[in-house]
């Protein structure tokens, strides 16, 4: 099979670390399951047998019409030869458990995207081992950043199990890790402050090497720190997320 450098396709090829993602993930046949970026469908055809519906969004045209040959019934079956980044999650409107092994190039963007939906489950993904540390880190880590803040706000991760980089085709030059998110409820007081949120931790690790009465001078004054109870000498990995919700919940009122 041709694989495209420029779409990040590296495709999982080893049965027994496909057997360890189907048993992590426990699939029943009342799960509606959603797969990102299925490529030759190494884990398409196991998923298929255990549930009775599912989607999948391809952006490489040439291997929808392998894709599509998978399942035998294809009513369980919906197909969408598109970009991720430009598909309406929203737009399914029952739960839905995520699944992927995610282009690297565009795992960050992607997870991004994820993170306010209202109608998901949980998710479960191969990604770049850099950056699940980074998504699991704590505060005062050099890995730690927006998208440790953003992923850990929105989700509960875990990281299940590395994998090593010799089980796909092409070979990656890194290793990979699988993980789980599952959502948390109920994060934010309103939409306001989860926008507020938004803007404050995208500033806060824009400049991270500054202290935060600096990066965040356009919303706080000293005053505004202390009577929040943060030191304004801290920078962006020093916050916790509940740093950064404290914060936001405050702009939000001014």
């Amino acid at each position: 099979m041709h694989h495209k450098k420029r779409l990040g396709q590296n495709f999982l090829i080893d049965r027994n670390v496909i057997e360890k993602i189907i048993k992590h993930i426990g699939l029943s046949k009342e799960d509606y399951v959603l797969e990102i970026g299925p490529g030759d469908g190494a884990l398409t055809k196991y998923i298929t047998v255990l549930v009775n519906s599912l989607t999948i969004i391809e952006k490489d045209t040439n291997l929808i019409n392998e894709l599509s040959l998978i399942v035998e019934d294809p009513k369980k079956l919906k197909i969408y030869n598109q970009d991720v980044l430009k598909f309406n999650f929203s737009s399914i409107k029952t739960k839905i458990r995520i699944i992927g092994n995610l282009p690297y190039n565009i795992s960050t963007e992607i997870i991004f995207k994820l993170c306010n939906l209202k109608n998901v489950t949980d998710m479960h993904f191969m990604l770049q081992k850099e950056v699940v540390d980074r998504i699991t880190s704590k505060p005062d880590s050099k890995v730690y950043g927006r998208l440790s803040v953003m992923a850990q706000t929105y989700f509960d991760t875990k990281k299940l199990f590395d994998v090593s980089e010799n089980v796909f085709i092409p070979r990656p030059k890194v290793k990979s890790s699988f993980i789980r998110f599952i959502p948390k409820s109920r994060v934010f007081d309103n939409l306001k402050h989860e926008m507020c949120f938004f803007d404050i931790v995208k500033s806060a690790f824009e400049t991270r090497r500054k202290m935060i009465r600096s990066s965040l001078n356009n919303y706080l004054s000293e005053k505004d720190f202390a009577n929040i109870g943060i030191d304004s000498k801290s920078r962006a990995e020093n916050l916790t997320v509940e740093n950064y919700l404290s914060i936001s919940r405050y702009v939000k009122e001014i």
